[in-house]
């Protein structure tokens, strides 16, 4: 890989309230490179159940080295964002989360989250392109119903493994889908959560599927920031522990939020009439069935993306498993966006 080297600043912004509630913060990091063009596209990326905004920087660095070098579509910026109970949002939110019920922060709420912040100054004047990694593929997708579907802020938006299906399809296989929800639940909070150091909470993790198959620098990145040092109290001694971001009670619970991904799909098959949706899948089914892609690509029911792209030897992990390829398949389909790539579809409608 190139030497290139990527800059990030770490922000904490506002969202919008929420049932009447203060809005929760959200993180982001902003990555950029001393040769970023300012005419170029600003990238924005929402990352699946238990992961954080740094899942994609090594993917992020393949992108840069790769965009920026006389291709016709070069990078201005990053923007990726945690969820609201993952990541460095989980420990800035600590106390807010207490007093809201596990699972409460859905995948809408981000989607609000990420719309307020594409509204802000931060992104005036830029073309924005959409990345979204399994229910962040949702995230993006939900976010552009701030907006109306003839001004839509994106040129352009990649679902990277979707993890989207219709309610009719999710009834269909209601007991299929159900049992394995309940078992990522299971699975999820049987996991230990608070280890006595960094070397122990990476042995345990580095053993077990599916972190055993991940591509070793974006172990290395799980290993740096999805961790944290906390103090707790053993009687009147005061210990030092390693323990996740992610409370996995949230972790656990966001697999139950299926209706955010029920109406995404909605919101996509109204979307990818107006903008380009060009979506990458692995060729392993090894988390969701074949019938997922399916759905994501029934031109039969308006379902009509700008590009499908299949990654060889990656399952639902892609982003963790095959970061370079999953890069090289998104140049393909960064590298067609055109300036009006936008507006030229509007005739569909």
């Amino acid at each position: 890989m190139s030497s290139l080297q990527i800059r990030s600043e770490l922000f904490v912004l506002d969202t919008p309230p929420h049932h009447g509630l203060p809005g929760l913060k959200m993180t982001a990091k902003r990555y950029h490179t001393p040769f970023s063009d300012p005419q170029g596209l600003t990238l924005l990326f929402a990352h699946g159940v238990g992961a954080h905004k740094e899942h994609w920087e090594p993917m992020l660095r393949y992108l840069f080295s790769h965009q920026n070098s006389q291709q016709p579509n070069r990078i201005r910026e990053a923007w990726c964002f945690d969820w609201l109970n993952h990541g460095d949002a989980a420990v800035i939110n600590k106390t807010a989360l207490e007093h809201r019920s596990p699972g409460d922060v859905s995948i809408a709420e981000w989607a609000a989250a990420i719309a307020s912040f594409v509204k802000s100054p931060y992104l005036r004047g830029h073309r924005l392109v959409g990345l979204g990694h399994s229910a962040g593929s949702s995230a993006i997708i939900l976010s552009t119903r701030a907006f109306p579907m003839r001004n839509q802020p994106f040129v352009a938006v990649f679902l990277l493994e979707p993890s989207m299906l219709t309610r009719e399809l999710w009834m269909t296989h209601l007991m299929e889908r159900e049992t394995l929800m309940r078992r990522s639940m299971s699975a999820t909070l049987r996991r230990p959560s608070m280890f006595d150091t960094w070397e122990e909470a990476a042995n345990y993790y580095r053993k077990r599927k599916p972190w055993a198959g991940w591509d070793h620098e974006a172990f290395d990145v799980f290993q740096q920031h999805g961790f944290h040092t906390v103090s707790i109290r053993d009687g009147s001694k005061k210990e030092t522990k390693v323990a996740l971001k992610c409370d996995l009670k949230h972790e656990a619970l966001a697999y139950r939020d299926v209706e955010s991904h029920f109406e995404a799909t909605d919101q996509y098959t109204r979307l990818c009439h107006v903008v380009p949706v060009h979506i990458v899948f692995g060729t392993m089914h090894d988390y969701i069935p074949s019938y997922f892609q399916d759905c994501m690509t029934d031109v039969s029911q308006g379902r009509s993306p700008a590009s499908v792209k299949r990654v060889p030897g990656a399952g639902h992990g892609i982003l963790q498993q095959t970061p370079e390829a999953l890069a090289r398949a998104v140049c393909i389909g960064l590298n067609s966006i055109t300036s009006d790539s936008t507006s030229h579809l509007l005739h569909r409608l």
